[in-house]
């Protein structure tokens, strides 16, 4: 086998300090190993804040996680994934011996400060990405939908919901109309739930109405949303954090035996009253990655079962990557935020996507 030239990788050297570079190619080596050829990659929350450093990454670490590929290589003990089968990439690994694993808890696998695809250890906003079997689901032939590459945060997302106690008679407010919260809303919606998304940029609550019209109703607060679901004398039932800063005022629209979905990773402080959580029984509960939910996630987006295809916004070419953030509001030369344009999923696709080597 002739080896191509290396491969071209989005890494991470610092806040507001990333660069596209050339790497090696990874080539599997090990019975399961599985090497893809990445096709588009979504910028996720966690992206902007590894770049804007509101959160933590080892300096050096190529980035990005939410993927869609085409199989490229296999290692012999990989029967069952053709060459050039598409797939989407579970990023989260886990190791399947340690205490949490063990008891039912993957996504907290005691492994996982050394594992996390584009945080701790190398991601996928390159050109190819090594794995192996476990962590590939192969999605079926012909379908191409720009949807899929959502499969990793709506499986983060289905493992939210799965923490509460869902019926059609509860009204939700899901807080922040980005992808996760979109998410979220959907799949809420299709519980039957009435309910709500709270967008402060009106960018956004736009493009939102544009991209995805058959979605719940988009608001600009918390207290608009309290006031356009709740019955008289009442608040809400249910509200989705995905902003990771509104832990206090989502507990003051709460109704007794409400429940407070906390999934942001913003780094947001709350002062609460333990008190009033107790005398109303209300629930707080977090939620990270995805436990038991990736097969499901893709499935639905496969089947259309939720219509999110619209979410996925703009692709960038992954050597324009500052493009890319910039649609997202950051601006990586100028080293700080600035107001996002709108968009909600922006991918960037390597230049080998869809090419044979």
């Amino acid at each position: 086998m002739t080896h191509p030239e290396p491969m071209k990788a989005l890494v991470y050297h610092g806040p507001f300090d990333l660069r596209v570079e050339e790497r090696p190619r990874p080539w599997a080596t090990g019975p399961d190993d599985v090497v893809v050829r990445v096709r588009r990659t979504g910028i996720c929350g966690t992206d902007i804040g590894i770049a804007t450093g509101k959160y933590t990454a080892t300096p050096g670490v190529v980035l990005g996680h939410e993927s869609v590929a085409e199989v490229a290589e296999t290692g012999p003990g990989v029967t069952d994934l053709p060459v050039g089968t598409p797939v989407v990439v579970n990023p989260t690994y886990y190791c399947g011996s340690c205490p949490p694993c063990r008891s039912g808890r993957e996504n907290h696998c005691a492994r996982k400060h050394e594992t996390e695809a584009g945080v701790s250890a190398d991601g996928l906003f390159a050109e190819y990405y090594l794995t192996t079997r476990t962590f590939l689901h192969p999605i079926p032939a012909g379908n191409d939908r720009p949807a899929m590459v959502l499969g990793e945060p709506l499986s983060c997302a289905m493992t939210g919901v799965r923490r509460l106690r869902l019926t059609p008679q509860l009204r939700a407010a899901v807080l922040g109309a980005g992808p996760m919260g979109v998410m979220y809303a959907s799949l809420l919606a299709q519980q039957g739930l009435t309910g709500v998304l709270v967008e402060a940029s009106p960018a956004r609550a736009g493009a939102l109405r544009e991209a995805l019209p058959g979605l719940w109703p988009v608001v600009g607060t918390l207290s608009e949303a309290a006031e356009r679901l709740a019955r008289p004398g009442t608040g809400l039932d249910v509200v989705v954090d995905t902003t990771g800063v509104l832990l206090e005022e989502a507990l003051g629209v709460l109704n007794p035996g409400g429940q407070l979905l906390l999934v942001g990773l913003s780094g947001g402080t709350a002062t609460i009253d333990p008190a009033r959580i107790a005398d109303n029984s209300i629930q707080v509960i977090g939620s990270i990655d995805s436990l038991g939910t990736f097969g499901d996630a893709v499935e639905l987006l496969a089947n259309g079962a939720l219509p999110l295809d619209g979410a996925v916004t703009a692709e960038v070419p992954l050597e324009e990557f500052a493009r890319a953030f910039a649609l997202l509001g950051v601006d990586l030369e100028a080293g700080h935020r600035t107001e996002p344009t709108g968009h909600l999923k922006v991918c960037l696709t390597p230049a080998t996507a869809g090419k044979e080597q």
